[in-house]
This record gives C-alpha cells, sequence and structure tokens, in this order.
C-alpha cells in the first residue's frame, strides 16, 4: 500500500469539512499506553510506537502539520537509537511522548484547526493587525508568552519569536530574556524583531541577541510575507532530508548512510552516473553530495548535466574529496559546485552543511511558489496543484473540485479607494479562504484579484456550496481602507472538476467558464460547470 492511500482523504460532506482527520488526542492516548505497557517485551513496545508513530508522521505530513510533525520526528529518532541501545531505561522516549501528548491538548484548546507552526511573541503593545493577519495565512498558531513564566510545551515546538519593540521598554534587559528564552527552544529556527524606531544601536541590539530579521515601520507586507514564508521553510528542524551521495566506491555509501540515519536524513546513494541523474529526477533530492573523480565520468561533468535539468538547476552539490589544488576546487564551483568539503569531514560537520544547504534550498523553492502580497500560492503554484492533485484523484478514484473566484468591481475599490486599499481587500479574502479551508486544500493568488482553490476529495455541488458559504462570509465582513472608511465587498466564483472533466486544462477552462456565467448572471454568486454543455 502506497503512502498516498495511507493518507488521502475520503470524500467530504459539508457538514464534516472543519473536522480533523486524524484523531490527534486519541493517537497521544496509544503512544502513552504502547511506552506504559510493563507487561510487553521492550522490542516489542519500541516495534509497536514505531510503527504507529511513522503511521502518524505520514498522516501529519499529509495534513501538514509540522508541528506535530517536528515532535514526532524528534520521537522517531529517539527509538531507532533505543533499537541499538538496548537499555531497559526509556525515561527519555518517555518524555518526548508526554511532550507530544500536551502539545496536543494545548493546541486541541487553542485553536478550531491545528496550526501549522506556532508563533510566540513578546515585547510591549498587542501584535499588530498586519502582522497577525499575515501569520493566520502563513498557518501559524499565535500566542503570547510571559519572558518569565513561559510554558515549556510552546517552547518546545515554536518555529518562529517575534519581539515587540516598544519605544519605552528596556530593550538590553528584555533582549536579555529573549536570548536566554531562544537557548530553551530547540524547534525555533526564526526570530523576528518588529521596531517603530529603525536606527543602527537598535539593529545592533537585535544581532547582538541572535534576532534573524528586523521589520520597522511602516511594515513591508510584501517583505514580511517573504520572512514569513521563509520562517515555515526552517522551522521544522528535525524534518527528514534527502541527500543523494554518487560516489564510485560502495563501502562510502555504507558508512554514511550509517551516520545519516542517527540524523533523520535519507540518503540516497549511486555509484554509475547514469543512475544517479535517473535517481536526481525521480527523488528529488535536497542537497547533491558529489565525488569530484569517478572512472566513468568526473564529478565537474555531471555536475553540469545536473545544472542542465530544469528540475536540478537549483539544488545544492557540494563536492567531497581529497583534491587540495585551490585552482582544481575553484573550477569545481565554476562548473556548477556550491561547495567544496574534504572527504575526511566529521560526521557531525558534515550533517550540519547539508541540513543548512537543505534548508536554504527549501526556504528559496518556498519564496519562489509564494505571493508575496497574500502570502498564498503564486500562479504557477497553484496550476501545477491542480495537476498533481488531478493525477492523485485519478489513481485513487476520487473526486477534484477547483474554484475560481474574482472580487467583484475591483476596478471601482482601487479606483475610489486606493491601490493601498484595494491591497487589504486582497489580503482579507486570502486570510478568510487560507484560514476556512482544510490543511491539503490549497489556495492561490491567480493573478491580480482572482484566486484559484483546490478541493482534493470533494464534489463539486460540495464544493460550490462551501464557496458560497465562504461567499457570504466574505461580504459581511467589513475592510477598513486607507482613509479609514468601512466598506464591504463581494466575489463571484466558478466551480468545477474531475471525473466530468478529465485534464487539468479542462477543469480550469470550465471553473474559469462558470465564473463568467456567475459574472454575467449578476456577479455575487457562485456557479457550478458540470459538464461542457
Amino acid at each position: 500500500m502506497t503512502d498516498d492511500a495511507l493518507t488521502a482523504p475520503g470524500p467530504i460532506d459539508l457538514l464534516d469539512w472543519q473536522t480533523t482527520p486524524q484523531d490527534w488526542p486519541m493517537a497521544a492516548a496509544s503512544l502513552r499506553a504502547t511506552i506504559d505497557d510493563t507487561t510487553a517485551r521492550r522490542a516489542n513496545r519500541l516495534a509497536d510506537l514505531q510503527n504507529q508513530v511513522r503511521s502518524l508522521i505520514r498522516v501529519a505530513r499529509h495534513e501538514k502539520l509540522r508541528v506535530l510533525l517536528g515532535a514526532l520526528n524528534r520521537i522517531d529518532q529517539e527509538i531507532a537509537q533505543e533499537h541499538t541501545r538496548g537499555s531497559a531505561d526509556l525515561s527519555r522516549l518517555n518524555r518526548l511522548i508526554l511532550y507530544f501528548d500536551r502539545l496536543v491538548q494545548h493546541l486541541e484548546k487553542a485553536r478550531d484547526d491545528t496550526p501549522e507552526a506556532i508563533a510566540l511573541y513578546t515585547g510591549g503593545g498587542a501584535l499588530p493587525d498586519l502582522v497577525k493577519d499575515s501569520l493566520q495565512r502563513n498557518g501559524f498558531g499565535i500566542h503570547p508568552i510571559d519572558l518569565d513564566a513561559p510554558d515549556p510545551a510552546l517552547l518546545e515546538h515554536t518555529g518562529l519569536l517575534i519581539y515587540l519593540a516598544n519605544d519605552e521598554a528596556d530593550h538590553e534587559a528584555e533582549l536579555g530574556q529573549l536570548a536566554t528564552l531562544k537557548r530553551r527552544m530547540p524547534a525555533c529556527a526564526q526570530s523576528l524583531m518588529v521596531s517603530r524606531r529603525d536606527d543602527f544601536a537598535i539593529r545592533a541590539a537585535a544581532v547582538r541577541t541572535g534576532i534573524d530579521h528586523v521589520i520597522t515601520y511602516p511594515i513591508d507586507s510584501a517583505r514580511l510575507n517573504t520572512l514569513l514564508t521563509g520562517a515555515r521553510a526552517y522551522e521544522c528542524d528535525d524534518e527528514q532530508i534527502s541527500v543523494l551521495l554518487v560516489d564510485d566506491m560502495a563501502t562510502t555509501g555504507m558508512y554514511w548512510r550509517k551516520q545519516f540515519a542517527q540524523a533523520n536524513v535519507r540518503l540516497l546513494f549511486e555509484t554509475r552516473p547514469q543512475a544517479a541523474y535517473q535517481t536526481a529526477i525521480v527523488e528529488q533530492p535536497d542537497v547533491i553530495l558529489l565525488d569530484l573523480y569517478m572512472p566513468e565520468m568526473d564529478g565537474m561533468d555531471l555536475a553540469r548535466i545536473f545544472r542542465e535539468h530544469p528540475q536540478l538547476t537549483d539544488v545544492p552539490i557540494l563536492f567531497m574529496s581529497t583534491e587540495e589544488r585551490d585552482q582544481h576546487r575553484l573550477e569545481a564551483k565554476l562548473k556548477g559546485g556550491d561547495d567544496f568539503l574534504d572527504k575526511s569531514i566529521a560526521g557531525a560537520d558534515l550533517i550540519r552543511m547539508v541540513r543548512y544547504r537543505a534548508q536554504r534550498y527549501r526556504q528559496a523553492l518556498a519564496e519562489r511558489r509564494t505571493d508575496s502580497l497574500t502570502g498564498l500560492l503564486n500562479h504557477r503554484a497553484i496550476t501545477a496543484m491542480v495537476d498533481s492533485e488531478l493525477e492523485r484523484a485519478i489513481r485513487q478514484e476520487q473526486p477534484l473540485s477547483v474554484a475560481m473566484i474574482d472580487i467583484d468591481n475591483f476596478k471601482h475599490i482601487n479606483d475610489t479607494h486606493g491601490h493601498p486599499s484595494g491591497d487589504r481587500v486582497i489580503r482579507r479574502l486570502s486570510t478568510l479562504l487560507n484560514t476556512r479551508l482544510r490543511k491539503y486544500d490549497g489556495v492561490g493568488r491567480y493573478g491580480g484579484e482572482e484566486f484559484m482553490v483546490v478541493l482534493p476529495a470533494t464534489h463539486i455541488d460540495t464544493a460550490a456550496e462551501l464557496i458560497d458559504r465562504l461567499r457570504e462570509q466574505f461580504a459581511e465582513s467589513a475592510v477598513t481602507t486607507e482613509a479609514g472608511d468601512t466598506i464591504h465587498c463581494q466575489f463571484s466564483a466558478g466551480v468545477a472538476g474531475y471525473p466530468e472533466h478529465f485534464t487539468p486544462q479542462e477543469i480550469i477552462s470550465a471553473a474559469d467558464g462558470a465564473l463568467y456565467r456567475a459574472k454575467q448572471g449578476g456577479r455575487n454568486q457562485v456557479k457550478a460547470r458540470l459538464s461542457e454543455d
């Protein structure tokens, strides 16, 4: 059975739309019961735990629940280490499961849908509306934190820490507390300061504290969304990455496979250049490690071949060799390599390097897929999702729906209230779509004031009813313009999908045609296209 078969959502009813596919409190209780079962043999308990955890990892990854995914990955790593230790003491594993249980309980109380990540904020005043809006659109659950008495469960799994620099605050004292706090936050990949001041002193204080980015007023929403997109790419440091190692010595692969397995790095190993090329295309590794000198083809030529393929153009390539001549190292970098490492590098150092390179690569990919104004998928990414979800729908014999949404009379909004107010309307609709749909649904800005929503395992009639409900909610929500006026906006939408249409182009064209009918019919309505007629 494939991973898709294990984690694919079934067709949904509108009444079930906001339910969570996985009962996470029950899953946490099952893990606790398994580790507490002292009547079972140690090896059997570990095997049972590992099966449960890896199944939950697949579900968390499919549902894009990155907070839970990070906790589960840590448990999986600890189980793998316990297999080799042979000790009867499972106290550390037990603590990790208790942390997972506490995290699940906290999230169940704190939100309607599990956020993809946790963002903590501290400092003076309330979180600015623009920052709060952007965090919600990017899937962050938002929580204030007391620097003097922080919640340990939140610290364990927070992906982003935000410091609000109040003009009257004692920044040195608060930043000192913040630096101490960050050392207790193993999952905190990024930190952000929001400051009304923009001078050398405040930026120097941020650097000394280890804060990654500073945002000053007036807040640049495009830069903010780019930073939050990057934070999501960085946030789960323990998430598995894949590395392709190409070396003609089989013993090299055996050695590094053992090293990488302990660090949750999936190793793909090839000894032949042609096989390595095919593996790279199919598996899409996060990093490629390349031997410089091989009998069939040297690493520089193979790197050039990798770089010519559109799917591999930007994948980090690190040469590994005993070559010490500076000119040869420089030549290797000029022909496609990103860095040059000595083959005698320590295992821990290589793991740190590949994780760093993988995170930077994933961040760049995420930023290229994201619309800077809204934080949603951009045109290219959302249309690619139609392709991939249609393939899944056909393979699993499930329906698929696609909705095209267009804000009514948007030109009039821009002409009357100005383009900044028009941007506020676009952000308001993007927030509504991004926070009211399931985690595995796709929401993208198709262009201008037009959006696309991709709904896997959803029949057209259910999708049309859902989009119509969102239309009503959008019409009821007020938007404050730059001048302080309050306006209400509306949208029209068209829905089409599979199995009524069979190719991505047909589905998008049919949804666009249904949208046109909605506009022609008076706007502020949803039309479904069930066939070409």
